[in-house]
C-alpha cells in the first residue's frame, strides 16, 4: 500500500443483548454470518483485513472511495438480512478515517488509526461516520450522500473533530430477486445506449440550438441517475427505467427513422417529444434538421421501442457490482475555441486525468509536484507559464465546476457561442470564462476548492510559499521571496537571534490575482517552549475570512482538517507541541479583479506565568 491509507473499523451493536435473548449458539451463528458479509464486501472493494477482535474488524483500503462504498454495501446487506426479524436485532456501526499511519509488522498504528476507532465508537447502530478528511478525499461518489453531523469531542484528541454520516437506504420489503435485478440491469444498459446516442445528436444549422441543449442536459442527468442505480442495485424498476427513457427513444426514432414511420406512429412520436421537450425540438426532428454523430444526410434506421419483458433469470447468478458502460471517448476540441489557449489546455488536462483512472487527490499531488505555485497563477494567465504546461494542472478546478454543474464541459462551448453569436474570439473567451464562474459557482465555492487542494498537497509535496518561517528555541529563520514574480525560485534568508528583532506584531501585504491563492508556512523545530500563534486577515481594513489554516504534526501527518480564518482573528496554540507546521492559505474568490489583503501574524512563547514574551517572524513584504 502507499503512504496514504484509509482505515475502516466496524463493530456489531447490540450483540450482548442478542446473545442474552437467543443464547450462545444462535448468537455464534449470527456472528459467523456477519463476518461472512463483511469479508465478502471487503474483498469486493479491494480492502485488506488488518485484524479482528470478537465482532470487530479493522480494514485498510488504498482509496477512501473504496472504504466508503464498502461500508455502505455492508450496511445494506446487514439491513436486508435483519429487516424481517422481531425483538432484539444486531446492527453494525462503522467509522472511517484517511491519513498516513505508521506501518510495521503487518499492522497500522498512530493517530490516523486512533481517530478511525473513535469515529467508529461514535457511530450508532446502522450508521457510517467518516472524518472530514475522508469526506473530502473520497469526494463525490455516485449513490452516496454526506450529512454534516457537526463537531465532536473524541477521547484522545484535543481539537473537536467534524464528522459526516454517509447516508444509505435500507432495502425495502419485497427486495427484488436475482431475476428482477438482472432485468433492471438490462433495462438500464438499453437506456444508457439510447441516452448516449441522444447526447450525440446535432443540429444541421445551429450548433447551439437551445431546445436540443436542454434535452441533452436532461439526458445527462438521467444517465447519471441510472448509473447510480445500476451501481447500487436499487432505485428503479424495469417499468420505471423504460418510462424514463421513452421520450428520448421517441426523439431518436424521429431523428433516425422517420422515413419508415406511418402517419399514426409519426403523430404519436411527435406528440410525445413535444410534451417532454417542447414543440421546437419536435419540429426540428420532424423537419430533418437534426442528425446523429457525423451522419448528416444518410438514410435513417428506425429505433424500436424498448422491450417491456424482463430478461430471463440467470442460474446461480453471483451478486456483483454491475459493469457501467465506459464513458464516451474524449471530446474533440471544438474548432471555435482552438485559439482560446486556457480552455483548450484545461479541457485536455481534465480529459487526460479522467482517462488515467488516477484518484483525484493523487493527481493533484502530481500536479503540485510539477508546479508548486499552481494556485498562485490565474487560470486565464496559466498558458503563459512553463510553455503552457502549467494550465492542465488546473484539471481539478474543472472537475470542481463539473461537480457544481453536471454536464458543464459538454455544453459550455455551445452555450458560450450562443451568447456571443458571431462575435470576436475575445468575446467567446470572455463568455466561456463567465460560464465557468457562473454555472460553476466559483465565487461561492472557490474557498472549498482551495481547501481540497491543501488537504491533498500538504505536507507533501507542499505548495509554493511567499514566506517560510522556521522557529527554533534561540533563533528564527525567515525565507521570503524578493521578487514579485509568482514562481520565481529566488529566496532571501534572514537568521534572527536578538529578541528585539523577533518580537512584535508584523503585517504582510498581499495582492492576490482573481481566483488564486497564496501560502505561508510556519515551522516549530525542537522547541522546549511551545509557541502560540495569532492570525488576522484584513481586506480594506476590515476583517476577512478568505483564508485557511492547516496544522501538520511533527511526524508530518495532518493534525486536523483545515480551519477557516475568522474575521476577528484566529488563535492556534501549541506550535512545536500540538503541531509542528502551520500552513496558511489566503485566497481571492473574485473572478475578475485582484484583491489586496494584509495578514498579521503574532507568535508568543508559552512560558511560566509572568515570563511571557512575543515573537513575530514574518516581516513586511509587499506583493
Amino acid at each position: 500500500m502507499g503512504s496514504t491509507v484509509t482505515i475502516l473499523f466496524s463493530d456489531i451493536r447490540g450483540f450482548t443483548e442478542y446473545t442474552e435473548q437467543y443464547g450462545d449458539e444462535v448468537a455464534f451463528q449470527v456472528l459467523q454470518e456477519h463476518n461472512e458479509i463483511v469479508r465478502r464486501h471487503i474483498g469486493a472493494f479491494s480492502g485488506k483485513v488488518v485484524k479482528t477482535q470478537g465482532d470487530s474488524f479493522m480494514v485498510a483500503f488504498t482509496t477512501a472511495r473504496g472504504a466508503v462504498l464498502c461500508g455502505a454495501a455492508i450496511q445494506r446487506e446487514v439491513a436486508e438480512k435483519t429487516q424481517a426479524e422481531s425483538g432484539t436485532r444486531i446492527a453494525v456501526g462503522i467509522g472511517i478515517n484517511t491519513g498516513e499511519p505508521i506501518y510495521e509488522g503487518g499492522d497500522f498504528f498512530g493517530s490516523t488509526v486512533n481517530l478511525a476507532a473513535r469515529v467508529c465508537a461514535t457511530a450508532g447502530p446502522g450508521q457510517i461516520f467518516v472524518s472530514e478528511t475522508t469526506r473530502h478525499v473520497a469526494g463525490r461518489l455516485d449513490g452516496v450522500e454526506y450529512i454534516d453531523r457537526g463537531l465532536h469531542e473524541l477521547k484522545g484528541f484535543q481539537d473537536q473533530q467534524r464528522l459526516f454520516e454517509v447516508a444509505w437506504k435500507a432495502v425495502p420489503p419485497g427486495v427484488p430477486d436475482e431475476a428482477e435485478i438482472s432485468a433492471v440491469e438490462g433495462a438500464v444498459q438499453r437506456a444508457l445506449g439510447v441516452l448516449n446516442r441522444v447526447l450525440g445528436i446535432g443540429h444541421r444549422d445551429d450548433p447551439a440550438f437551445r431546445p436540443l441543449l436542454e434535452c441533452q442536459a436532461k439526458a445527462s442527468e438521467l444517465r447519471l441517475s441510472l448509473s447510480r442505480a445500476v451501481a447500487e442495485q436499487r432505485g428503479y424498476t424495469v417499468k420505471q427505467v423504460d418510462q424514463a427513457m421513452l421520450p428520448f427513444a421517441d426523439l431518436l426514432t424521429l431523428v433516425t427513422g422517420r422515413e419508415h414511420l406511418d402517419d399514426q406512429r409519426w403523430g404519436q412520436l411527435e406528440s410525445g417529444v413535444s410534451r417532454a421537450f417542447g414543440r421546437p425540438l419536435a419540429a426540428a426532428a420532424t423537419r430533418g434538421r437534426l442528425f446523429v454523430g457525423t451522419e448528416r444526410e444518410s438514410p435513417r434506421i428506425s429505433v424500436p421501442p424498448p422491450p417491456r419483458d424482463p430478461e430471463p433469470p440467470r442460474a446461480e447468478r453471483p451478486r456483483r457490482l454491475p459493469t457501467i458502460p465506459d464513458p464516451p471517448a474524449p471530446m474533440p476540441i471544438d474548432a471555435r475555441v482552438q485559439g482560446i489557449r486556457w480552455w483548450v489546455s484545461l479541457l485536455e488536462g481534465w480529459q487526460a486525468w479522467k482517462a488515467s483512472g488516477m484518484a483525484q487527490a493523487h493527481a493533484v499531488r502530481a500536479a503540485v509536484t510539477r508546479h508548486p505555485y499552481l494556485l498562485a497563477v490565474a487560470l486565464r494567465e496559466s498558458p503563459n507559464h512553463d510553455e503552457g504546461r502549467l494550465c492542465p494542472g488546473y484539471f481539478a478546478l474543472l472537475e470542481h465546476v463539473e461537480d457544481q454543474s453536471p454536464g458543464f464541459v459538454r455544453t459550455a462551448v455551445d452555450q458560450a457561442a450562443a451568447a456571443v453569436g458571431s462575435g470576436e474570439p475575445a468575446a467567446l473567451d470572455n463568455a466561456l470564462y463567465g460560464l465557468l464562474v457562473g454555472r460553476g459557482r466559483l465565487r461561492e465555492t472557490f474557498a472549498d476548492f482551495v481547501r481540497e487542494v491543501m488537504i491533498a498537497a500538504i505536507p507533501a509535496p507542499g505548495l509554493w510559499t511567499d514566506a517560510t518561517v522556521t522557529e527554533r528555541e534561540e533563533s528564527t529563520s525567515v525565507v521570503t521571496r524578493p521578487s514579485a514574480a509568482v514562481g520565481d525560485p529566488g529566496e532571501a534568508r534572514q537568521e534572527l537571534t536578538e529578541t528585539q528583532h523577533r518580537a512584535g506584531e508584523r503585517r504582510f501585504a498581499l495582492t492576490i490575482a482573481p481566483l488564486t491563492a497564496r501560502f505561508f508556512c510556519l515551522r516549530g523545530v525542537e522547541l522546549r517552549n511551545p509557541r502560540d500563534v495569532e492570525l488576522r486577515l484584513t481586506r480594506a481594513g476590515e476583517g476577512s475570512d478568505h483564508g485557511w489554516s492547516l496544522r501538520v504534526r511533527t511526524d508530518q501527518l495532518l493534525h486536523s482538517p483545515p480551519r477557516r480564518l475568522t474575521p476577528s482573528g484566529t488563535s492556534l496554540p501549541g506550535l512545536g507541541r500540538n503541531y509542528g507546521d502551520l500552513w496558511i492559505g489566503v485566497f481571492n474568490p473574485e473572478p475578475a479583479a485582484p484583491a489586496v489583503y494584509e495578514l498579521t501574524v503574532t507568535i508568543t512563547v508559552q512560558s511560566p506565568p509572568g515570563i511571557r514574551r512575543a515573537f513575530s517572524p514574518l516581516g513586511r513584504g509587499p506583493r
